[in-house]
Order: C-alpha cells, then structure tokens, then sequence
C-alpha cells in the first residue's frame, strides 16, 4: 500500500493537507482525529524569554523590572500551583520569611498592569498567595545554550 500526502498552499495563507490512499476509504472519525493531530498548534499571545529576560506580548515588548521579570517567570513555571508568601519571598524576593507585608501584592497589582492580557490569569488565593492560570496564554522560552 502507498500512501500520498500533499500540501496545498492557497493564496488567502491556509494551508491544506491531502493524504491519498488508493483504494482506501476514510471513515469521517478518522478523518476527523487526523485534521485535529495535524492542524498546527494556535500560538499563544505571550512569550517570555528566561536568558534576555524579555518579555513580549501582542508582538510587543513589556519593560518590566528585574523583580516583576522574576515574579512573572516564577508564577508562569509554577502555572497551576498556589504559590505562597513564603515561597515568593524565598525564591523571588530571596529574603526567606523576613519581609514581606503588603509588597508581594502591591508588585502583583503592577506586574498585573504592565502585563495585560496575562494579568488576568494571576489569581489571588485570598490569605494564602496567587496562582497562574493563564499556561496555555504564554511560552518560556529557556536559552539555547
């Protein structure tokens, strides 16, 4: 048995994929799951990369300081996770369990404005920390080298 598969580019940018089979028959489920596996993946609206410590978002750069690159970076590789105080102060702000007060949320309530779109995905988890809810909405791209 052989099998074909041609890819059509058409003039509006859309891109199709024909797979030929002779004397084959495609049950529409098949066809289905094959479209959706080949369809390329949508990408998202931000990316953030770890080494120039850039941040882009709608195709434009965000300027942020050196704490919101590292606040927003740890939120995103925690994504899902409550992230508390402590292991905010520890890991972003590297000052353990001193410190604190109302800093964490005034740097968020800043991040969640430079940042846009994303900003929505930080929840706070009220007496606890804040999540990040927003994995599909962001790409970490870490360093090539």
């Amino acid at each position: 048995m052989t099998m074909t598969l041609t890819r059509l580019e058409h003039d509006d940018g859309a891109v199709e994929l024909r797979i030929v089979v002779p004397g084959a028959q495609w049950r529409p489920e098949v066809a289905a799951r094959l479209a959706e596996v080949l369809e390329p993946a949508a990408e998202p609206p931000a990316r953030i990369e770890v080494e120039p410590r850039r941040v882009f978002a709608a195709g434009a750069e965000i300027t942020l300081t050196r704490l919101e690159f590292d606040l927003l970076l740890f939120l995103c590789r925690n994504a899902g996770r409550v992230c508390d105080r402590r292991s905010l102060l520890r890991h972003v702000w590297h000052t353990g369990e001193r410190g604190g007060g109302r800093t964490i949320d005034v740097h968020i309530r800043k991040l969640r404005a430079k940042i846009g779109v994303l900003g929505s995905a930080i929840t706070t988890i009220r007496g606890v920390g804040y999540r990040f809810d927003g994995r599909e909405l962001v790409r970490v791209e870490q360093s090539p080298f």
